[in-house]
Order: C-alpha cells, then sequence, then structure tokens
C-alpha cells in the first residue's frame, strides 16, 4: 500500500505554509466554518505571543535505503503501520486547515498588521529550521524554488531574498561567488529562506471576511512618561517602520536609539522598540543600545543626531523649524501641543 507523501506529514504539521499542503483540499465552507480559534491565535502572534514546537523531527527520506531511487513523496511506500500513517495524516490536516483560516484572518488585516504577522512567523519558522536536518532544510529550499549546491544558492535567487536584508554583509560584492553560486554558512542560507517564507506569509488569501475580533494597530510605548504626540515625524515614521517589521537601515536605527535614550527611555525598552525587525538579535540589539546609552565603550552617552544629520541620511520628512529632534520634542512639550502646527512637510514651504 502506498501512501503518499508520508515523509513531509509530520512536518506539515509544524510548517503548513509548505506547498505541499496542497494534498488537502478544503471547501470555503469548511475553512469558514470557525474563525474565532485562527483570530484568537493571529491575535496573539502579533503580541508576540508564539507558541511552536522547537524539537527537531525525523526526516524519514534521510535514512532512507532508497532515497537514491526515490521519484519524490508521491510515492513513498516507506513501511509503516497504516494506524500511524492515518494518525499523522489527521494531524497534519487538521494543521492545514487550522493554518488556512489564520491566513483568511490575516489576509483581511491592513498591510501593517500582514507584515508584523509575517515577520514574527517568519522568524519563528527559521529559528524551528535551524534544529532541523539538512535534508529538510533543502526540501523547504526547492519548495521555494530556490537553487543551491549544498548551502550556497544561485545568485539569482540569493538576490531575491537577500535585497531586503539590509546588513551590507548581504550585499552581493561582499560575497565570495564560486560558478554563480554565493557560499553561505548554514545558518545564513536558513536567514535567507527566512525572507522567502516571509513573502509567502504575505500572500493574500482570495476570501473576502469581516474581521473583529480586537486585533488593532498600535505602536506600543506604554509605561513611558513621555509624549509621544510630541515626537518630530521622522522618528514617528522609524518606529512605525520598526513596528510592522521593515528593514530600517542602521542610521534609522541609531537615530531612534539615541533620541529616545536622550528622552530617558532605559535599555530594556528600547530593544523593545527593535523586536519586530526582521534581523532582531536580542543580545547584540541590547550591546548595541548600551553602547549608545555609555553604559560600554568610553561610558559616554550619545548625542541624538541633529536635524542636518537627519537630512544627510535621507531620513528627514519634515520642515520642523528646528535644528534638533530633542528641540522639537521639548518646546512641543512645554507648549503643551502636538509639534505638527509647528511644522510643515518637507517641500512644503
Amino acid at each position: 500500500m502506498r501512501r503518499p507523501f508520508l515523509p513531509i506529514l509530520p512536518f506539515l504539521i509544524r510548517y503548513p505554509f509548505l506547498s505541499y499542503a496542497e494534498i488537502f483540499k478544503f471547501d470555503r465552507n469548511e475553512i469558514l466554518s470557525d474563525l474565532s480559534g485562527a483570530a484568537e491565535k493571529v491575535k496573539n502572534i502579533l503580541d508576540g505571543k508564539i507558541d511552536v514546537d522547537s524539537e527537531p523531527l525525523e526526516f524519514l527520506c534521510s535514512n532512507c535505503v532508497e532515497k537514491e531511487e526515490c521519484s519524490g513523496f508521491d510515492s513513498c511506500d516507506y513501511p509503516i503501520q497504516s494506524v500511524e500513517y492515518l494518525r499523522l495524516q489527521k494531524l497534519a490536516k487538521d494543521a492545514v486547515l487550522n493554518w488556512k483560516r489564520c491566513m483568511v484572518v490575516v489576509s483581511n488585516l491592513d498591510d501593517v498588521l500582514r507584515r508584523k504577522f509575517a515577520v514574527r512567523m517568519a522568524r519563528a519558522f527559521r529559528e524551528m529550521l535551524k534544529k532541523e536536518c539538512d535534508d529538510f532544510i533543502f526540501v523547504v529550499a526547492k519548495d521555494f524554488g530556490v537553487r543551491f549546491d549544498g548551502f550556497s544558492v544561485d545568485f539569482r535567487d540569493y538576490l531575491k531574498g537577500a535585497i531586503k536584508i539590509k546588513s551590507d554583509d548581504w550585499k552581493l560584492v561582499n560575497r565570495k561567488v564560486v560558478s554563480g553560486f554565493v557560499q553561505l554558512t548554514r545558518d545564513e542560507f536558513v536567514r535567507l529562506l527566512e525572507e522567502f517564507i516571509k513573502d509567502r506569509l504575505m500572500e493574500k488569501v482570495p476570501i473576502k471576511v469581516n474581521v473583529d475580533f480586537g486585533i488593532k494597530r498600535e505602536i506600543k510605548l506604554e509605561n513611558i512618561p513621555i509624549n509621544f504626540e510630541c515626537f518630530p515625524e521622522c522618528m514617528k515614521k522609524i518606529l512605525a517602520e520598526l513596528d510592522s517589521g521593515k528593514n530600517v537601515p542602521h542610521t534609522g536605527r541609531f537615530a531612534i536609539a539615541s533620541f529616545l535614550i536622550n528622552l530617558g527611555y532605559d535599555v530594556d525598552k528600547v530593544v523593545e522598540v527593535f523586536r519586530n525587525a526582521p534581523d532582531f538579535d536580542e543580545e547584540k540589539t541590547r550591546y548595541q543600545v548600551e553602547h549608545i546609552a555609555g553604559m560600554r565603550g568610553k561610558g559616554e552617552r550619545y548625542i541624538a543626531p541633529s536635524c542636518e544629520t537627519m537630512k544627510s541620511w535621507g531620513l528627514c520628512i519634515w520642515n520642523c523649524n528646528v535644528n534638533h529632534p530633542i528641540t522639537f520634542y521639548w518646546r512641543c512639550v512645554r507648549g503643551g501641543g502636538s509639534g505638527k502646527g509647528t511644522s510643515k512637510r518637507k517641500g512644503n514651504s
């Protein structure tokens, strides 16, 4: 008895975004029959509560004596008791259905929330993948059409993912390329796959529903004794982009971190501001923020960049009639206003 797609079933339970999930067919009514649970899960993910199973799974193909002759998952007849196969099949089918319901909910949110969901889940999947065996990681790469040779990636596919990673380390000019393939480490290979996963999670499901489960967008600055409305527009924009999971350049990250530190934010709160960044690494972020705060290095606190510097960095979006973002903030606070009344959008004088 052949058991189609047997090796992938355990992984579909944890990676239901894979195209192999299409072995399960669901009609519209089945998907829409219960969205409340999916909405609650999406809300938890947006709130940073992500519950995933990080224990690595055994990939049957890795140990299969016939893998060299294998014609694909669809013809797998790996020996396994029928009862176990049926159990895995049911768990995988349920996981895929629940995921489809989540994607319906996400597809009906605004773009900022959709990106936030995609960033957080792609990062979670990346951390899970790092613990899986190489064979399965290559299965995921093939699922996205990535051409590779070991952990080296065809430069065309490399550029598709790496172009969204702002670090200079990922620029093609800084990479070793051999016969058209960009050489990567295992962790870098998985990091690149994260960008492909993120793109897939941003795809919309063509099902319109009215999502009203208390899911809303907000920049969380709770418990901070400052007036967010008095932030200059450049800093508001950087915060909004970080909150939505966009890749903010290093200059923007330094600007907002030093600005917040200068206003009295403690290090922990500043670190939280960066948590949605696609390449967020808490240890590295904390080190950099502590350095800006004068807790490392020479012990000198960095001053937030002036408006002139912000303009040279391409970060200025508003004519604030001041020479420094901190000046704008305190002038606004003392005046009791929102700040917009004393400034004009760039280009309008």
